[in-house]
């Protein structure tokens, strides 16, 4: 239960992070907002890292290469996002980037990439798609 309370803490807080970095984009630009948006993140981890962090960050340099595109992610998600807002409004950029996490969710789980367990992709899975995509259909509606 908890994590599912951490997880609607974390999709609230990624609502308002849209709108806010896209009010800062009007004042900066859309890639400088992207780029202060990080900074100030990787400023706070790298705080919390120092006084609380329990791990070996010092064996970053003995893992493979492509785990290291997590933050690139985040930053086209983050830029995407402050594109989109202005244009098409945060709940219907929340919806779809939520359909594109779903849908990519989907295939990892069905194929057990990232040395997952393989969770196969069934008629319930295919059933919350459709209706994920009428909610954003209605969304979309104007």
């Amino acid at each position: 239960m908890l994590y599912i309370v951490l997880m609607i803490l974390a999709g609230c807080l990624t609502a308002m992070q849209s709108p806010i970095n896209a009010a800062l984009s009007r004042t900066v630009g859309v890639l400088e907002s992207s780029f202060i948006s990080f900074a100030c993140g990787a400023l706070f981890l790298g705080l919390a890292t120092l006084f609380f962090g329990r791990g070996q960050i010092w064996r970053v340099a003995e893992t493979p290469s492509w785990q290291w595109v997590g933050g690139i992610f985040g930053a086209i998600m983050v830029l995407n996002t402050i594109i989109a807002v202005p244009r098409i409004g945060v709940l219907a950029t929340a919806m779809a980037m939520i359909f594109g996490n779903l849908l990519m969710a989907a295939v990892i789980d069905n194929y057990g990439w990232f040395g997952l367990p393989v969770t196969p992709f069934g008629w319930p899975r295919l059933l919350g798609f459709v209706l994920v995509l009428v909610g954003l259909a209605l969304v979309f509606r104007r």
